[in-house]
């Protein structure tokens, strides 16, 4: 395979391949384009963005097929010899654009910038030797400016900015490590021309100052101070900073710290640490830790930040972090971690470790806390706000660790986004390591390190290069056996973990194990029987463990225990807590690494792992506090064929409920399906408890589907054991609050309708019969029964009334709501969602699910201004109110506010990032397609989602979309389809929550078409003369219904009548400041 080849970006943009040939790279925008991929080597970056940077923000028309051309005649150039038909492997194809396929080391620009990082680092440390040689290195890629051929287009300023300050301070750094070494004559003609060139920068005055002083030109030292003190006057009436009025202090008392101080025996062995090795003992690490080093110093400086540390298990993130805390502890940083556990623990448990290592109390996250508030829901924002408040609120510098993310449970990655995003604001910095795998919960693990993305530095541990297994083997005394470093890296994959423990086994064993899990194995074979007895247990037992616990499922005493474990903490697979440990209780031990305790656990059979895990909830249960119930539950569903069934479900469910009070509605969904997998056969009654139970917390996370089946397998349940008393909670919860109707569109289910006509026809009390006619009315919405549903859905808010029951007339009104939402019926509903809103008491989701409503009807009624109002008092609660779907419908408005203001790319933008994290929801692709759309009308680009609009709207759960499509096809001159489509579809209209847009959409394809018949639209549409056009709850608007009865006036050749709806539709619109029209051509007949 040719080797990579390298790129210059320093001067002009050079390429040269594996010989170093340069390579003929075409074009200036050709050049451009490669210059922007090789500023974010391996990386892919968007197609909108290349055509947007490349062109300025004016783009040609067929600007993508251009770039497209520009990409094939630069693969070309990059990999000549490649053979016909052979995928690229330099410049490739990488969702959402293109990617320079090259390591960052390949470019020049990205090794300057890991130059002087590490230069500075070896500075920090005082290597001054090593530091002048790496930044010696560093400052001879500077062949030129960066980027100097494009320097007047937009994508090079920040880059050369950047990069001339970075080279500024390289320079310095390079003078500063020169000083301390005792060159101080040679060094000023360097420093006179850098002060001459940069001549408002302090440092380099004051390294000039301290030179001429050092070589005995104390006068020359008091000019220098004279020249720097005016130039900063005279230029920008400012004194010159604290550090140089220091030196000036320091230069007139001739302070004898001004002298080099002697070279200490430790600091001259710090400089001859071999390449590749920090001085701390860390390989291969020196740049990552100059990262940190270089946040401390901000965070010390008020700017807070995040760093995330990423790499396979055993690559050394722990390690790296606990080096950086060691540089925080140093410099006065207090010091906090929190170890997230593997499934076992409750809800924020690494954050518990946290706040009580920072001095806050026990119980700030306990379930008390939280559920003793009227409004817990504004509870869990008050209580990240008390978190933030204790890691901040003296002022002093604080670093914190969430090491193993992958591990950590949902409620602990919200808070972790919280803090990490709030961070920048305070003296905090926040680390967290992780591997590159799902976790518990991969969407919110993923959804996690997306927001993460914003505000967090991302360091990538990779494996040691073999200079670094070379480095690590002569860290650890191990003699310079020829070949041996190659051997150990290809055996290992330079994992340092892996390569620690196979130089453990050499030193005993003489020979290389092939595998990670064999080589720990091996380790444990050597043990005595009693040392392995108690590691297996403690495998079972997780991470860390107490010399009680081993004491009660091995039945040894302490000492015994305390005997058997020291083998083991002689050959490194566990740690004891040091003296006054602040992160480990004095009676625990810990695994040296989570791979030990993971291959050990490996190891065991089943039924060995069943007893073990039966034997520690045993012994767990009597001493674990009732937060702690998820331990027990783990370990007797592990023992559930032993036994431990019965236990299993006792607390699954105790913790699910404590979950659930601490709003940690994920963990309490996955404690319900432990308890519902450990239930004994024959329990249907609790089976329909706990699924019923379950679908809430579903519901409550925005997984409408998985609480819907829930629900129903619950009635089902329910129902075949003739059980009313779960019946009706289960049916109910089907009508709990929501913004949508849980049904598939256009789906009555007979069978429910039945169960709950059958429940109302027996005695009830009145809260019951509220809940279930509100049910019943959700459930006939989609059918003929539809009006009827709505009446039932009144009758239920009155009987809710009647009950004095707050929260069962927000329940009611809510299901009114959704029943009522048909056309002609915008003024009730109005009326409704402003008494939602105005209830005393309401959740903080209940208000923003009530003011989205609201908004919905006041967008149909024209009412922009009281629409933007209601939408910045959304924005305002939805921090307190943690609902993705909630969440997901203020970003609707938003896209939808954008796209009556003609700003598309915005639009499209919240769009995406709706999908990202909105996209599990009921109608998402509907909203997706509909808003997009939006978009392409306003652009004049409606046929490039032509196809993709038949295709959706040919599903069967996207009928709604037909007209659309048909619409679409018209706009993009395709009448016949048009024709096709409607053949094959029809023209229904429908008498449900989108009827209210699809009779304005197929009004335009009738005054466009011809059909169907204009003058039924017509008569249809006139009623809703004065109203926006809207999309259910507000996923598109295309505004005034007045512009699409002009042209069904125009088409049906009544010119007076289109020129007045006309008149009256831009009339609204510009009421509005509405600068455009959302539905293209309307008016104009």
């Amino acid at each position: 395979m040719a080797a990579e080849p390298v790129f210059r970006l320093f001067g002009p943009l050079e390429a040269l391949d594996g010989s170093g040939r340069l390579l003929d790279l075409g074009t200036r925008k050709q050049r451009a384009l490669l210059a922007m991929l090789a500023l974010e080597p391996g990386r892919a970056v968007s197609l909108d963005r290349l055509i947007d940077e490349l062109w300025a923000g004016e783009p040609p028309a067929r600007a993508t097929r251009t770039l497209q051309a520009y990409i094939a005649h630069l693969r070309r150039a990059l990999e000549p010899g490649r053979a016909p038909r052979t995928p690229p492997a330099v410049l490739v194809t990488r969702e959402p654009g293109y990617q320079l396929a090259v390591p960052p080391g390949r470019v020049d620009l990205w090794r300057f910038t890991a130059g002087t990082e590490e230069g500075r680092a070896a500075l920090a440390r005082g290597a001054h030797a090593e530091a002048v040689e790496i930044l010696d290195r560093a400052l001879a890629l500077w062949r030129g400016d960066p980027l100097a051929e494009f320097a007047d287009q937009e994508f090079a300023r920040p880059v050369l900015a950047r990069l001339t300050e970075l080279r500024a301070a390289a320079r310095e750094d390079r003078f500063d490590a020169k000083l301390a070494r005792g060159e101080d004559a040679s060094l000023i003609p360097g420093l006179e021309a850098l002060v001459d060139e940069r001549p408002y920068r302090e440092r380099a005055w004051s390294l000039l100052v301290l030179a001429l002083y050092r070589a005995g030109r104390q006068a020359d030292a008091v000019d220098a101070l004279r020249r720097v003190r005016a130039r900063l006057s005279d230029d920008l009436g400012l004194r010159p900073g604290p550090e140089l009025r220091e030196l000036e202090r320091s230069v007139f008392g001739q302070s004898p710290a001004l002298r080099l101080p002697p070279r200490e025996p430790a600091r001259e062995a710090a400089e001859a640490v071999p390449a590749g090795r920090d001085g701390d003992g860390l390989v291969a690490r020196s740049a990552q830790l100059a990262l940190v080093e270089r946040l401390l110093g901000d965070v010390r400086r008020g700017r807070g930040g995040a760093v995330l540390v990423t790499g396979e298990a055993g690559i050394g993130k722990t390690r790296l972090v606990r080096a950086a805390t060691d540089l925080a502890a140093a410099r006065g940083f207090r010091v906090a971690w929190g170890r997230c556990a593997d499934g076992t623990a409750p809800a924020f448990w690494p954050w518990r470790q946290i706040v009580r290592e920072a001095g806050g109390e026990s119980d700030l996250l306990s379930a008390e806390t939280l559920s003793s508030r009227p409004d817990p829901e504004a509870a869990l924002f008050d209580l990240y706000e008390q978190v933030l408040d204790v890691l901040t609120s003296d002022g002093t510098p604080v670093a914190i660790v969430l090491d193993d993310l992958h591990w950590a449970d949902v409620s602990s990655l919200r808070l972790l986004t919280f803090v990490a995003d709030a961070a920048v604001r305070y003296r905090l910095l926040v680390l967290a390591t992780c591997r590159p795998e799902p976790g518990d919960d991969p969407g919110a693990l993923r959804d996690t390190l997306a927001a993460l993305s914003r505000s967090a530095e991302r360091v990538e541990l990779g494996p040691f290069a073999a200079d670094d297994v070379a480095s690590y083997l002569r860290l650890k005394g191990v003699g310079d056996e020829p070949g041996l470093a190659d051997a150990l890296l290809a055996r290992t994959g330079g994992n340092p973990f892996y390569l620690g423990e196979v130089l453990r086994l050499r030193g005993s064993e003489g020979t290389v194990p092939s595998g990670v899990r064999d080589v720990i194995e091996r380790r444990v074979a050597r043990l005595p029987e009693e040392t392995r007895t108690l590691l297996r247990a403690a495998a079972v037992a997780g991470r860390d463990f107490g010399i009680d616990l081993l004491e009660a499922v091995t039945g040894t005493t302490s000492e015994q225990v305390m005997s058997a474990l020291e083998p083991a903490i002689a050959t490194g697979l566990l740690v004891e807590p040091p003296p006054e440990s602040a992160h480990m209780p004095a009676e625990e031990y810990r695994f040296a690494h989570a791979l030990v305790r993971e291959a050990l656990y490996a190891g065991l059979s089943r039924l060995e792992r069943s007893r073990l895990h039966l034997r520690v909830g045993e012994a767990l249960e009597p001493v674990l506090p009732e937060a702690e119930a998820a331990t027990l539950a783990h370990h007797f569903a592990h023992a559930a064929r032993l036994g431990g069934a019965e236990k299993a479900v006792e607390h699954a469910s105790r913790a699910a409920r404590h979950a659930m009070g601490q709003l940690a509605h994920t963990e309490a969904a996955d404690l319900w399906t432990l308890a519902l997998s450990a239930l004994p056969p024959g329990r249907d009654a609790e089976r329909a408890r706990i699924l019923t139970e379950r679908g809430h917390a579903h519901r409550t996370v925005g997984r409408p589907e998985e609480a819907r089946r829930d629900w129903e397998e619950a009635i089902r349940t329910a129902r075949r054991i003739g059980d009313r008393a779960a019946l009706v909670p289960a049916v109910t919860a089907i009508g709990g609050p929501s913004l949508w109707n849980w049904r598939p569109y256009g789906a009555v289910d007979g069978e429910m309708v039945a169960v709950i006509e059958e429940l109302l026809r027996g005695p009830l009390p009145g809260a019951d019969r509220a809940a279930l006619l509100g049910a019943l009315a959700l459930e006939l919405h989609y059918g003929p029964r539809g009006a009827e549903g709505e009446r039932h859905a009144a009758e239920a808010v009155g009987l809710a009334r009647e009950t004095g029951d707050a929260a069962l007339v927000a329940r009611t009104l809510n299901n009114y709501l959704l029943a009522a939402f048909r056309p002609g019926r915008n003024a009730a509903r109005r009326v409704a969602a402003q008494e939602l809103a105005d209830l005393p008491g309401l959740p903080v989701s209940g208000q923003v699910m009530a003011r989205v409503f609201l908004m919905s009807c006041l967008l149909r009624d024209g009412d922009l201004p009281g629409w933007d109002r209601e939408l910045a008092r959304c924005e305002a609660l939805l921090g307190a109110a943690p609902r993705p779907e909630l969440e997901s419908m203020v970003r609707v408005a938003q896209t939808a506010r954008a796209t009556l203001d003609g700003r598309w790319d915005e639009a499209e933008e919240l769009l995406a990032h709706d999908m990202r994290f909105g996209s599990a929801l009921w109608g998402a692709r509907f909203r997706r397609l509909v808003t997009t759309f939006t978009c392409r009308r306003g652009q004049g680009r409606v046929p490039e989602m032509l196809d993709e609009l038949v295709a959706a709207a040919g599903e069967p759960g996207l009928v709604p979309l037909r007209p659309v499509a048909v619409l679409a096809a018209v706009e993009a001159d395709r009448p016949g389809l048009a024709r096709e489509l409607i053949g094959r579809w029809g023209t229904e209209m429908p008498d449900d929550w989108v009827a209210d847009f699809l009779i304005p959409v197929w009004g335009l394809v009738a005054a466009r078409l011809g059909t169907p018949d204009p003058r039924d639209l017509y008569r249809r549409l006139v009623p809703y003369a004065d109203t926006f056009v809207v999309a259910g709850m507000g996923t598109a608007c295309w505004g005034s219904a007045h512009l699409v009865l002009a042209e069904l006036a125009g088409r049906l050749g009544d010119r007076e009548a289109a020129r007045a709806h006309a008149h009256q539709g831009d009339i609204a619109h510009k009421r509005h400041w509405l600068s455009h029209s959302p539905s293209p051509k309307a008016g104009h007949p």
